[in-house]
């Protein structure tokens, strides 16, 4: 449970996409070590896009990675004995799209998310302390440093190109790197740093320091996917601009009157609410099973420090109504009050919810709570500590 210090309505404000956000000690990293990596090294596919290793340059996967059949099945199987001589050698191993098959940071992108109000995935680094494993650089999409583990050193400059997208990267701009960094900060495990994309980073390893952080990435539609959605489904609607354009003189005036009808529609409330409601039916939330705690122990109370998180990125507590995995919530009473006050933060534990709701006794309460899970609607964390939190 990360305690961000900030609200959604605050972060959306005062940093996202306009200036960096450092917490310290603001979630608790003890359930973090490298078992986390070698589970996840368990599981993983080792395909060409989620595994690699860095070591002045990317390491061909032919050196770590070997393919054999088992049993008619073609399959890929890490080399143990390669992996453990290049961490040794101070190599970085980097797992994409770790949430797929670590419970743990799916957890944490899930937070984020709730904080953002956008879709999350994450990669983690893994290093001795050896030699850094990027150059400065710039990312193209909205990205949360979590340190699990040891240190790392961090140079934030200012952007020279602001928001970028996808393909306007940062390799043949380097000369554009601005003297003086406006951040310089060593992350220690809790810590959480947010840099908004088109930011220039340095990322340095601590000497004689073994770390891992994970990248959260935000994957936030733009102005530019809301065009181009809209050139799909909405403006083939207008005459305007289903006119010929043949060299003829009136085609600038034709032109002219299209650009002015499109603006109209872009700009028209329903046209958005109708991108807005496009992503968030879109939406899926991968969250865990607890077939004991719901079913085979459901008479057993809950501990007041069990978290609860609403199974959507979106709800902020000012919506009307919200959609949970593409479906619309239908709920009433005691059921439609909990999880409207899980709208409005980013997670709760159980003694909050008890707090805000003195009319429920605990029975009830938690039987509320088991049907918001058994239908998928919330996800319940065991008991966890939550770091006091500090922004920077």
């Amino acid at each position: 449970m990360i305690n961000f210090g900030i609200t959604r309505s605050d972060f959306r404000t005062h940093y996202f996409e306009t200036k960096p956000m450092l917490v310290r000690n603001c979630f608790d990293s003890s359930p973090f070590s490298w078992s986390t990596i070698d589970q996840a090294l368990d599981l993983q596919d080792p395909t060409w896009e989620l595994l690699k290793v860095l070591h002045k340059g990317r390491i061909d996967p032919s050196q770590y990675v070997e393919e054999y059949v088992d049993v008619g099945l073609r399959r890929r199987r890490i080399r143990k004995d390669r992996i453990y001589d290049l961490l040794a050698a101070g190599a970085t191993l980097v797992l994409n799209r770790i949430e797929l098959v670590s419970n743990q940071v799916r957890d944490i992108c899930m937070e984020v998310g709730r904080l953002v109000g956008a879709q999350t995935t994450s990669n983690a680094y893994a290093c001795l302390g050896g030699e850094p494993a990027t150059n400065v650089h710039w990312d193209t999409h909205d990205v949360f440093i979590v340190q699990i583990r040891g240190r790392k050193h961090w140079q934030i400059y200012e952007p020279t190109h602001p928001l970028p997208i996808s393909s306007q990267v940062s390799n043949e701009r380097k000369d554009e790197l601005p003297t003086d960094p406006v951040l310089d900060e060593v992350l220690s495990a809790g810590d959480i740093l947010y840099v908004p994309r088109g930011w220039w980073h340095r990322v340095v390893p601590v000497a004689g320091c073994d770390t891992l952080h994970l990248t959260i990435a935000v994957h936030t539609p733009l102005i530019l996917d809301y065009f181009v959605w809209a050139c799909a489904s909405i403006l083939p609607n207008l005459l305007e601009v289903r006119h010929s354009v043949v060299g003829e003189t009136h085609d600038a005036q034709r032109v002219a009157e299209a650009v002015t009808a499109v603006g109209e529609a872009l700009r028209h409330p329903a046209t958005l609410e109708a991108f807005y409601a496009r992503s968030q039916l879109r939406e899926r939330v991968i969250s865990p099973f607890n077939i004991a705690m719901l079913l085979d122990d459901a008479d057993q109370p809950l501990a007041s420090s069990t978290t609860f998180m609403l199974n959507t990125r979106h709800a902020d507590g000012k919506a009307a109504r919200f959609e949970v995995n593409g479906q619309q919530i239908a709920l009433s009473g005691d059921h439609q009050r909990i999880a409207e006050a899980l709208s409005r933060s980013v997670s709760l534990d159980l003694a909050t919810l008890r707090n805000m709701h003195p009319e429920l006794t605990s029975d009830a309460l938690e039987g509320v709570l088991r049907d918001l899970a058994k239908a998928d609607t919330i996800q319940i964390r065991p008991a966890q500590r939550v770091a006091p939190a500090l922004v920077c």
